[in-house]
């Protein structure tokens, strides 16, 4: 089984932090995990952010040379968090042949409500991140994507490193944002798939997850507590849910 992990918009691959790990440790050796990063951000972040959802899909089908995966005929599952979901979706809906399932992790769509896609009193915090220095933006987009402030010490000092050694720039956040803005998912999907929402998502309103659950007619599971950076908060509970649902 082959499983690639999706970050959302100005993350990387070390922002999953230990999930990787913990996946692994759920799923077994049988599972070979890959993370893709996006230009702008990990290790591309010298280059320019990709303008649109479609370009960061067929960036990650020929980040992981999905054809040579599809061609030993090996189960592949697309996990996204945020705008990695709105990928890992359209992936899913061009592509449903190289896919077995998807897993989208507070998730959301441009066809949505904006307010359920930044719900209004992460407002001023968002705009105050887009408008700080790095360190400030860093800070202040923790505050509002992890409900976990007992760890905002050490997962801060985590995130200020990964951005002084690949800084995300601020063009890179707002080309980004505006291909989540514009992203218009197709009416149906024919590959299984999984939501996992935060129930308390202090950023984007688990509406919106609700929503692609019952479009597609998916199961959803909600977490009680954890913020939008679900694999911050809870890592173990998330590779637990993907660990029970494998299609």
């Amino acid at each position: 089984m082959q499983l690639i992990l999706l970050r959302g918009l100005a993350r990387e691959a070390d922002h999953w932090l230990n999930f990787p790990a913990q996946l692994q440790q759920a799923l077994g050796n049988n599972c070979q995990i890959h993370l893709v990063d996006f230009p702008g951000c990990g290790k591309y972040f010298q280059q320019p952010a990709l303008t649109s959802i479609a370009a960061m899909t067929d960036h990650a089908r020929a980040a992981i040379e999905i054809a040579a995966i599809t061609a030993h005929d090996e189960a592949v599952y697309v996990v996204g968090i945020s705008m990695g979901g709105m990928v890992a979706l359209d992936w899913a809906q061009r592509y449903p042949q190289e896919l077995r399932g998807l897993v989208l992790i507070n998730s959301s769509a441009g066809n949505q409500p904006f307010w359920w896609r930044l719900r209004p009193t992460a407002w001023p915090t968002m705009i105050s991140a887009l408008l700080s220095h790095s360190s400030a933006r860093e800070a202040r987009v923790l505050s509002i994507v992890s409900n976990n402030t007992a760890d905002h010490a050490q997962h801060l000092e985590q995130w200020l490193s990964i951005q002084q050694r690949r800084p995300v720039t601020r063009a890179t956040i707002v080309t980004m944002l505006r291909a989540a803005a514009q992203f218009r998912p197709q009416t149906t999907c024919t590959v299984n798939g999984l939501v996992l929402a935060s129930q308390h998502d202090r950023m984007v309103s688990v509406r919106a997850s609700e929503a692609i659950a019952a479009q597609f007619n998916w199961p959803i599971h909600k977490h009680p507590s954890a913020g939008h950076d679900l694999p911050m908060d809870d890592p173990l509970w998330l590779a637990h849910q993907i660990a029970q649902w494998q299609p």
